[in-house]
C-alpha cells in the first residue's frame, strides 16, 4: 500500500475515533516517505488528542526542526510540554516539571500560563528567587488575579510582608472574592498584627464558608482566626479535600505482605528535623517495645542537617524519605512495608502527605499530634479513622463536629521529652529587666496574637504599675504595630519587650524569671505551655471550643492547675490582676505547678508509650 493510500486510510480511522489504527498507519507512511514531515504534524496532533503528549512533543520537535519558523508548530509543542509539565508537578518531579516548561518557553517566551506555571516548579523547589521573577514576567504578560496571588506567597516565603500585602491587594483588586487570597491576607495581617480590617476579612471568609463547599481555603490558616467553631472547621477540611479531586479508584491495589507477628506501626511527619514536634515525641520513638512493634518513620520534608534530624535518623526505626514520592509510589510504599496502623503526626501543614489516607493503605489510620483539628470527610467517611485526644481537648459532647472515631488517651494527649534543659535560677537584670519589675509573657508565634487578646494584655498593663509585657520576636512589622497599637491605647510601647530566638535550652532557661505566661486565643501555645510548665512557670490560658484552644487547658489539668483555665476576657484578666496583686498565691501557684509535674504523667514518656502501645494493640485486636 503506498504512503498516499496509508494516509487515507488514516484519516478514515481518524475520523472513525480509531486513533490507535489511525496512529499505525501514520506511522507505516511516514517510514515509506520520511521526507514528508507533514506526517509529522499529523502524527502530533493525533498524539496530542489521545493525551500522548510525550510522543506528540517527539513529532513537533522534528517537524520544528523542518520548518523553525512555523509558528503552529511551536505552539503546539509549547502546549504538549506544557501538559508534560503539568503531569510532572503533579507527580511531585519539580525539576522534570521545571525543564518541561522551560523547553516550552523556548519555543513560546511569551506565554503567560508557562511561565506561571514554571514560577510554580521552582517555587515547589523553594527557589523562591526564580520564582518570584516568573510570576512577575507571567504578570507583566498577562494581568491576571492569581499570578498576583503567587507573587505575593513568594514575597512572603521571602520575608517581604510589605510586598506580599500588596500583591494579595492587587489581586483582589482583580477579583474581589478570590477567597484564598483573602484567607493569605488575612494569615499574613494576623502574622504582621496588622489587624486593620482584618474582622471585615474573617467575615468575608465565615460567610464563603457557609455558602461554598469550593476547598480553596487551607484549613491549617484558620485554627487562628477567631469566631470560628468545630463545625465551620470541619466543613472547611471537607471541602479542602473535595478540591484535590482525589481519584480513588486510580490506585493499583496490592495484597498486604506477611505478617512478622509485630505490630508495625508508621509515623509519617514533615517535621522529624528542629522542630516543636521534636520535643514531644522523641522519646516515644525510643521507648517503643521493639520486641511487639517495628516502628518506622515516613519523612515528607527536608533535611535541615540539624543534630535533631539527624537523631531522628539514627534512632532503632526505619527512616523512609518519602518526599518525592507520587501518591501512587507511596501507597505502594506503604503496601510494600507491611503498615498495620499509620499516624499522621502533621496534618494539614507544610509539606505533609495527609491525603495518602484517602486511598486506605494502612489496617487502621490515625491522627495525632501535629494537627489540632479534623481532618475531614471523604466520600460519606473521615478520611482517618481516628483522632487521638483526651477527655479535655474533646469534651464528649464535641465528638460530632470530628469526623474521626475519638480515642481518648487516660491523661493528656500530649507526650513530652523527660531529658528537657534543667533550669537555670536566674535574674530578670540578666535580660536587661529591673529584678523589681513584674513580668507578663507570652512566647507563642505572632500570628497567634489576636487584636481582642492582646486588647486584654494591654488593660492588664495599664492596670498595673512596674510592669512589662515579654514577646517573642518574630518580625519587624509585627514588633512595629504591636508598639504602635499599646500607644494607642494609653500604654508606654516601651513596656513590650522582644524576646531573641536562642538554643533550646536558653530558651527553656529565660522563663525562670517569668512571673504569669499569658496564653493566646484561639489558638493556645501547645508546645510553648508545655516549656512554661517544665519551668514551673504559671500558664494563664483561656479555653473555647476548638481542639486549637483547649491544648493548654489540658496541660493544665493534668497537672492540677485548673485555677488558671478561665472561659472568658473579663475572668481571664481578673485573674492575671489577682496574680499580679497577691504574690503569695503566684508562689503557692508555682510550688503547686512544681508538684504536680512531679506527680503527673506529662513528662513521663514511659507511662505515655504504655498507653499508646495498649491502644494499638486493642484497634488491631477488635
Amino acid at each position: 500500500m503506498s504512503s498516499h493510500d496509508l494516509i487515507t486510510q488514516a484519516r478514515k480511522k481518524e475520523a472513525e475515533k480509531d486513533f490507535d489504527t489511525a496512529i499505525e498507519l501514520y506511522k507505516k507512511a511516514f517510514n515509506q516517505d520520511p521526507k514528508n514531515f507533514f506526517l509529522q504534524i499529523d502524527l502530533g496532533n493525533l498524539y496530542a488528542s489521545c493525551n500522548r503528549f510525550e510522543e506528540a512533543a517527539g513529532c513537533f520537535r522534528r517537524a520544528n526542526r523542518r520548518f523553525p519558523d512555523n509558528e503552529n508548530i511551536k505552539q503546539g509543542l509549547g502546549f504538549c510540554l506544557s501538559k508534560i509539565g503539568n503531569h510532572y508537578h503533579s507527580q511531585r518531579s519539580y525539576s522534570m516539571a521545571q525543564a518541561a516548561f522551560e523547553e516550552a518557553l523556548f519555543f513560546c517566551p511569551k506565554n503567560s500560563s508557562y511561565t506561571y506555571n514554571l514560577g510554580n516548579a521552582y517555587y515547589a523547589q523553594s527557589n523562591f528567587e526564580s520564582a518570584l521573577q516568573c510570576f512577575k514576567k507571567s504578570s507583566s504578560l498577562e494581568s491576571d488575579a492569581d499570578t498576583y496571588h503567587n507573587i505575593g506567597n513568594t514575597y512572603k516565603k521571602l520575608n517581604d510582608f510589605s510586598k506580599a500585602k500588596i500583591n494579595y491587594l492587587l489581586a483582589l483588586e482583580l477579583k474581589h472574592n478570590q477567597i484564598h487570597t483573602i484567607v493569605e491576607l488575612i494569615q499574613l495581617q494576623q502574622n504582621t498584627c496588622d489587624w486593620v480590617g482584618i474582622s471585615e476579612l474573617i467575615s468575608i471568609m465565615r460567610n464563603y464558608t457557609n455558602e461554598n463547599n469550593s476547598g480553596k481555603i487551607s484549613p491549617f490558616s484558620t485554627l487562628s482566626m477567631p469566631g470560628l467553631k468545630n463545625a465551620d472547621h470541619l466543613k472547611i477540611a471537607t471541602a479542602w479535600i473535595k478540591s484535590h479531586q482525589l481519584r480513588i479508584e486510580k490506585i493499583k491495589q496490592r495484597p498486604k505482605n506477611q505478617s512478622s507477628g509485630k505490630i508495625t506501626v508508621a509515623y509519617m511527619s514533615a517535621d522529624f528535623k528542629m522542630h516543636p514536634l521534636y520535643y514531644l515525641i522523641i522519646d516515644i520513638f525510643k521507648l517503643h517495645d521493639q520486641n511487639n512493634f517495628t516502628i518506622k518513620l515516613l519523612y515528607s520534608g527536608k533535611n535541615d542537617g540539624s543534630s535533631e534530624h539527624l537523631e531522628f535518623q539514627s534512632l532503632d526505626a526505619d527512616f523512609i524519605d518519602i518526599s518525592q514520592l507520587s501518591d501512587q509510589l507511596l501507597y505502594e510504599k506503604i503496601i510494600d512495608e507491611n503498615i498495620d496502623i499509620l499516624i499522621d503526626l502533621s496534618g494539614f501543614t507544610l509539606s505533609s502527605r495527609s491525603m495518602i489516607a484517602a486511598y486506605k493503605p494502612a489496617k487502621i489510620t490515625i491522627n495525632w499530634l501535629g494537627y489540632p483539628g479534623t481532618l475531614g470527610l471523604i466520600e460519606h467517611g473521615p478520611l482517618y479513622d481516628y483522632l487521638l485526644s483526651d477527655h479535655y481537648v474533646i469534651p464528649t459532647e464535641a465528638d460530632n463536629h470530628y469526623a474521626e472515631k475519638i480515642i481518648r488517651l487516660p491523661n493528656c494527649y500530649q507526650p513530652n521529652i523527660s531529658n528537657r534543659a534543667k533550669v537555670k535560677k536566674l535574674l530578670k537584670s540578666d535580660y536587661g529587666i529591673d529584678n523589681n519589675t513584674f513580668v507578663f509573657a507570652s512566647f507563642g508565634q505572632s500570628v497567634k496574637i489576636t487584636e481582642a487578646m492582646f486588647g486584654v494584655w494591654m488593660d492588664l498593663l495599664k492596670s498595673t504599675n512596674n510592669s512589662i509585657l515579654w514577646l517573642l520576636e518574630s518580625n519587624k512589622q509585627a514588633h512595629e504595630n504591636l508598639k504602635k497599637y499599646a500607644k494607642d491605647n494609653g500604654v508606654n510601647s516601651d513596656r513590650i519587650l522582644f524576646a531573641a530566638k536562642v538554643p533550646f535550652p536558653d530558651h527553656i532557661a529565660r522563663h525562670s524569671i517569668i512571673d504569669l505566661f499569658l496564653d493566646t486565643y484561639p489558638y493556645n501555645a501547645h508546645t510553648s505551655t508545655s516549656d512554661a510548665i517544665w519551668a514551673d512557670c504559671p500558664v494563664l490560658t483561656m479555653s473555647g471550643e476548638t481542639f486549637a484552644s483547649r491544648v493548654a487547658g489540658s496541660i493544665l489539668t493534668e497537672i492540677g492547675c485548673n485555677e488558671l483555665i478561665t472561659n472568658n476576657k473579663k475572668d481571664y484578666l481578673n485573674k492575671a490582676l489577682h496574680l499580679f496583686d497577691n504574690e503569695k498565691d503566684l508562689k503557692n501557684l508555682k510550688n503547686k505547678i512544681a508538684k504536680g509535674k512531679i506527680n503527673s504523667t506529662l513528662f513521663k514518656p514511659e507511662n505515655f508509650v504504655k498507653n499508646l502501645e495498649d491502644i494499638y494493640t486493642s484497634l488491631l485486636s477488635a
